[in-house]
C-alpha cells in the first residue's frame, strides 16, 4: 500500500490545501474529517473510475502525486462552478467526471497515469461543512498482467 512517508507527504499537502477550500469557514470538529483510502488496479488502455464520495460535494480538487514524489498536482477542481479540467490531466489518460458525482474517470489509461490520487471534497450538512479526503492508489497493469 503506502509508506508511512507517502502518507504523511499526502496528509501535510492536504493540510496545506484545506485552508484555501475553506478559507473563512469554520469547521466545528476537525476530528470528524474522514479519510478513506482505496487501491485500485486497471490495465493499460483500459477506463478507471475513481470515486470521491457518495455525494456531490459543494467543492472538491482532484490531485495526483507520481511515484517516488511527494508534491500533489491538482488535475481537476470545482470550485462550484463546474468541473475544469488541468493541463497535466493530459499525461494521464482522458479524464473527466461523471455528471452528477464527482468521480474522476480516465478512459484509455496510459501507464504514466500510476500514482497516488486524492480528492478533496466539502459538503455542506444539516451539522455544518464537511470535509473528506479520498485517497486512490492506482496501479496501471500490463495487458498480460490479471487485475
Amino acid at each position: 500500500m503506502w509508506t508511512g512517508a507517502e502518507r504523511a507527504a499526502c496528509f501535510s499537502l492536504m493540510l496545506g490545501l484545506l485552508p484555501i477550500l475553506i478559507h473563512g469557514l469554520e469547521i466545528p470538529n476537525h476530528e470528524e474529517v474522514d479519510y478513506i483510502w482505496a487501491k485500485m488496479n486497471v490495465s493499460a488502455g483500459q477506463s478507471v473510475m475513481l470515486a470521491c464520495g457518495s455525494s456531490v460535494p459543494e467543492i472538491y480538487i482532484w490531485g495526483y502525486t507520481k511515484p517516488g514524489t511527494v508534491s500533489s498536482r491538482a488535475v481537476v477542481y470545482n470550485y462550484g462552478q463546474g468541473a475544469k479540467v488541468q493541463p497535466l490531466a493530459e499525461s494521464l489518460g482522458k479524464l473527466s467526471i461523471i455528471p452528477n458525482t464527482s468521480s474522476l474517470a480516465i478512459d484509455r489509461v496510459p501507464p504514466d497515469a500510476k500514482g497516488l490520487y486524492t480528492c478533496q471534497a466539502l459538503l455542506h450538512t444539516n451539522e455544518g461543512p464537511k470535509v473528506s479526503f479520498y485517497f486512490v492508489q492506482l496501479e496501471v497493469l500490463d495487458e498480460s498482467e490479471p487485475h
